[in-house]
């Protein structure tokens, strides 16, 4: 009998080696009123029943065999086994602050895995000032207010969507009926206008909660006079260039006027003078070989002309134009080359040249 206790004892023990339980989460934060979940999960299929216990009292019970043995409202379980693994997940519903503590997994006679449960409460959060108006480069204080918390809720800031160094404020919490209250105090420079917000979380959020008033910074009374001297002076010296620029204009405007006009005159006054000299010109000397209508050449022999028909006399005086005879019965501005002074019907004429 000794031998078969022996060999049924280590049989169990090589079992439950392999048989090796695993439970997850190994903590768990859940906000009052949610559900708490845990899974328990086995290797090999060689377990008999299944105990889950709630800070050491056993609350579900689950039969390899007939499943969960007996449910209620607020703890279940589901069966999640497949061809690698056993595996079933424990449910606490509606969570209250007195189930915080340890959840436990027993499988009978194979091993024992044990998972932390934290119940927390969310409470509010607020910043009392409310937004603020503030003089740029002035010192400026903003007070938040969280209440109700479960456990001490973090406080932080942040101004313009970047986070506040912890040295730029201060928190206190107080515990009030198993719940905590805290006060953050927040002190900065209104250096620009940006949003406030202050934020406050626990473990079982997925987001804080948060309170945001808008900070707008004024420019003192000094820097108000200054920016009004500056605006007026900018206006004057632009109103200044632009009546400088209009004179400019008409000036050259002008200036191109009198140009042109004094040009126009200039040229009236040169073509007054041109035709004042051609007047006054010296007409051309007479043709001393011209000889009237019947008056005889006595002075010049008709062998004296050259082939040109000009002349040629000993004195030194210069070329003289004969007369050219016209042949009326010649078309107009016909030259005849063997003039006849005695026929009827031509007519002498005489060309005078002006130089």
């Amino acid at each position: 009998m000794d031998i078969v206790f022996l060999a049924f004892f280590l049989l169990t023990a090589f079992e439950g080696v392999i048989a090796q339980v695993q439970l997850e989460p190994k903590t768990s934060a859940v906000l009052r009123g949610t559900d708490a979940r845990f899974n328990c999960s086995l290797s090999q299929s060689n377990w008999v029943a299944m105990t889950w216990s709630l800070n050491s009292s056993v609350v579900l019970t689950i039969s390899k065999m007939f499943g969960v043995l007996e449910n209620s409202d607020r703890y279940t379980a589901f069966n999640y086994t497949t061809d690698q693994s056993h595996k079933w997940e424990f449910v606490l519903r509606n969570t209250q602050w007195n189930e915080s503590g340890v959840v436990t997994c027993d499988v009978q006679n194979i091993d024992r895995k044990m998972a932390s449960l934290s119940v927390q409460e969310s409470g509010t959060v607020t910043i009392t000032s409310g937004n603020v108006t503030a003089k740029r480069n002035q010192p400026v204080t903003i007070r938040c207010l969280a209440r109700g918390w479960f456990p001490e809720p973090d406080l932080t800031w942040t101004l313009g969507g970047i986070s506040v160094n912890r040295d730029k404020y201060n928190t206190s919490t107080e515990a009030l009926g198993g719940l905590f209250n805290s006060a953050s105090t927040l002190t900065l420079l209104a250096n620009d206008s940006a949003p406030v917000e202050c934020r406050a979380t626990v473990p079982a959020l997925a987001a804080p909660r948060t309170s945001t008033i808008f900070l707008t910074t004024v420019a003192d009374t000094a820097e108000k006079d200054q920016t009004v001297l500056i605006a007026t002076v900018v206006s004057v010296v632009a109103v200044a260039l632009l009546v400088l620029l209009i004179i400019g204009i008409i000036f050259c405007y002008k200036r191109r006027k009198v140009t042109k006009s004094s040009y126009e005159e200039e040229v009236r006054r040169t073509r007054s003078l041109s035709e004042r000299n051609a007047s006054e010109v010296v007409q051309g000397k007479d043709n001393m070989a011209y000889l009237p209508d019947g008056s005889k050449r006595a002075d010049v022999a008709p062998s004296e002309f050259n082939d040109s028909g000009i002349a040629r006399t000993n004195s030194h005086h210069s070329p003289e134009m004969p007369d050219v005879l016209y042949n009326s019965n010649h078309t107009a501005n016909a030259y005849d080359p063997a003039p006849d002074h005695g026929t009827l019907g031509s007519k002498k004429h005489r060309h005078a040249t002006i130089v």
